[in-house]
Protein backbone atom coordinates (compact mmCIF):
# COMPACT_ATOMS: atom_id res chain seq x y z
CA UNK A 1 0.00 0.00 0.00
CA UNK A 2 1.01 2.92 -1.07
CA UNK A 3 1.04 6.36 1.50
CA UNK A 4 0.90 9.50 -0.05
CA UNK A 5 0.63 13.09 2.58
CA UNK A 6 -0.14 16.48 0.71
CA UNK A 7 -0.48 19.99 3.00
CA UNK A 8 -2.66 22.44 2.49
CA UNK A 9 -2.64 25.55 4.32
CA UNK A 10 -6.22 26.57 2.18
CA UNK A 11 -7.93 23.70 4.70
CA UNK A 12 -10.19 25.20 7.86
CA UNK A 13 -9.78 21.89 8.91
CA UNK A 14 -7.68 18.63 8.76
CA UNK A 15 -9.11 16.34 6.00
CA UNK A 16 -8.05 12.91 5.23
CA UNK A 17 -8.99 11.22 1.71
CA UNK A 18 -8.56 7.82 1.27
CA UNK A 19 -8.06 6.51 -2.19
CA UNK A 20 -8.76 2.39 -2.81
CA UNK A 21 -8.94 0.52 -5.48
CA UNK A 22 -12.80 -1.02 -5.70
CA UNK A 23 -11.80 -4.82 -4.88
CA UNK A 24 -10.45 -3.58 -1.33
CA UNK A 25 -13.75 -4.08 0.67
CA UNK A 26 -13.52 -3.42 4.14
CA UNK A 27 -11.55 -0.08 5.04
CA UNK A 28 -14.05 0.75 8.19
CA UNK A 29 -11.31 -0.27 10.35
CA UNK A 30 -8.81 1.67 9.28
CA UNK A 31 -11.03 4.92 9.12
CA UNK A 32 -12.17 4.02 12.58
CA UNK A 33 -8.76 4.04 14.24
CA UNK A 34 -7.89 7.06 12.43
CA UNK A 35 -11.03 9.23 13.61
CA UNK A 36 -10.82 7.27 17.12
CA UNK A 37 -7.17 8.24 17.39
CA UNK A 38 -7.65 11.99 16.36
CA UNK A 39 -10.92 12.89 18.41
CA UNK A 40 -9.99 14.81 21.19
CA UNK A 41 -13.38 14.64 23.21
CA UNK A 42 -12.91 17.47 26.36
CA UNK A 43 -14.54 16.31 29.93
CA UNK A 44 -15.45 18.86 32.15
CA UNK A 45 -15.13 17.70 35.88
CA UNK A 46 -15.69 19.35 38.76
CA UNK A 47 -13.27 19.47 41.53
CA UNK A 48 -13.92 22.08 44.79
CA UNK A 49 -17.00 23.72 42.64
CA UNK A 50 -14.78 24.78 39.89
CA UNK A 51 -15.17 23.20 36.20
CA UNK A 52 -11.75 21.79 34.45
CA UNK A 53 -11.69 21.30 30.80
CA UNK A 54 -9.63 17.74 30.38
CA UNK A 55 -8.56 16.34 27.22
CA UNK A 56 -9.10 12.58 26.92
CA UNK A 57 -5.75 11.32 26.24
CA UNK A 58 -4.88 12.79 29.86
CA UNK A 59 -7.55 10.49 31.69
CA UNK A 60 -6.45 7.65 33.14
CA UNK A 61 -9.76 6.08 34.56
CA UNK A 62 -13.58 6.44 35.07
CA UNK A 63 -14.69 5.05 37.87
CA UNK A 64 -17.86 5.14 40.10
CA UNK A 65 -17.32 5.57 43.67
CA UNK A 66 -20.40 5.96 46.39
CA UNK A 67 -22.87 6.78 42.87
CA UNK A 68 -20.87 9.42 42.25
CA UNK A 69 -18.44 8.97 38.27
CA UNK A 70 -15.37 10.82 38.60
CA UNK A 71 -11.98 10.31 36.50
CA UNK A 72 -9.14 10.81 37.17
CA UNK A 73 -5.81 12.18 35.93
CA UNK A 74 -2.09 10.97 36.47
CA UNK A 75 -2.16 13.64 39.94
CA UNK A 76 -6.18 14.83 40.02
CA UNK A 77 -9.55 13.63 40.75
CA UNK A 78 -12.60 15.22 39.13
CA UNK A 79 -16.20 14.45 39.46
CA UNK A 80 -18.66 14.19 36.26
CA UNK A 81 -22.15 14.70 36.14
CA UNK A 82 -23.04 12.00 33.45
CA UNK A 83 -23.21 8.02 33.42
CA UNK A 84 -20.45 5.50 32.55
CA UNK A 85 -22.35 3.71 29.97
CA UNK A 86 -22.70 7.54 27.70
CA UNK A 87 -18.90 8.20 28.76
CA UNK A 88 -17.87 4.86 27.10
CA UNK A 89 -19.65 5.73 23.76
CA UNK A 90 -17.67 8.91 23.96
CA UNK A 91 -13.77 7.39 24.33
CA UNK A 92 -11.43 6.16 21.25
CA UNK A 93 -10.16 2.51 21.21
CA UNK A 94 -7.53 3.17 24.26
CA UNK A 95 -10.49 2.96 26.37
CA UNK A 96 -11.41 -0.63 28.08
CA UNK A 97 -13.91 -1.27 30.57
CA UNK A 98 -12.60 -3.91 33.68
CA UNK A 99 -15.56 -4.15 35.79
CA UNK A 100 -19.46 -2.87 35.64
CA UNK A 101 -17.82 0.62 37.54
CA UNK A 102 -14.59 1.14 35.72
CA UNK A 103 -13.13 1.98 32.32
CA UNK A 104 -9.31 2.33 31.79
CA UNK A 105 -6.79 4.06 29.30
CA UNK A 106 -4.50 1.39 28.65
CA UNK A 107 -1.61 4.01 27.10
CA UNK A 108 -1.22 4.84 31.19
CA UNK A 109 -0.86 1.00 32.29
CA UNK A 110 2.37 -0.01 33.82
CA UNK A 111 2.01 -3.62 34.92
CA UNK A 112 -0.52 -6.52 34.97
CA UNK A 113 -0.54 -8.89 38.05
CA UNK A 114 -2.74 -12.07 37.36
CA UNK A 115 -4.13 -12.85 40.81
CA UNK A 116 -5.61 -16.52 41.78
CA UNK A 117 -9.51 -15.47 42.60
CA UNK A 118 -9.33 -14.94 38.11
CA UNK A 119 -8.56 -10.61 39.05
CA UNK A 120 -6.16 -8.88 37.45
CA UNK A 121 -4.24 -6.17 39.13
CA UNK A 122 -3.49 -3.45 36.78
CA UNK A 123 -0.90 -0.94 37.98
CA UNK A 124 -0.90 2.38 36.56
CA UNK A 125 1.94 4.86 35.80
CA UNK A 126 1.21 7.32 38.57
CA UNK A 127 1.57 4.18 40.67
CA UNK A 128 -2.17 4.22 41.69
CA UNK A 129 -3.87 0.56 41.02
CA UNK A 130 -7.05 -1.27 40.42
CA UNK A 131 -8.43 -4.69 39.90
CA UNK A 132 -10.97 -6.41 36.93
CA UNK A 133 -13.83 -8.07 37.63
CA UNK A 134 -13.74 -11.90 36.97
CA UNK A 135 -16.98 -11.29 34.74
CA UNK A 136 -14.83 -8.63 32.59
CA UNK A 137 -11.32 -10.84 32.20
CA UNK A 138 -11.75 -12.43 28.97
CA UNK A 139 -12.77 -8.93 27.20
CA UNK A 140 -9.39 -7.57 28.97
CA UNK A 141 -7.36 -10.32 27.68
CA UNK A 142 -8.73 -10.37 24.06
CA UNK A 143 -8.41 -6.53 24.11
CA UNK A 144 -5.05 -6.83 25.66
CA UNK A 145 -3.83 -9.61 23.87
CA UNK A 146 -2.89 -11.70 27.00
Amino acid sequence: MKVTIEYDNNLSEDEMIIQANPQIQDLSAITNIIEQRYSTSIFRGKKNEQIYFIRQPDIVCFRIENKVLYFYTATEKYSLNSRLYSVKKQLTANFLQISKSEIINVDYINYLQLNRNGTIEIKFKNNDFTYSSRRYLKIIKEALKL
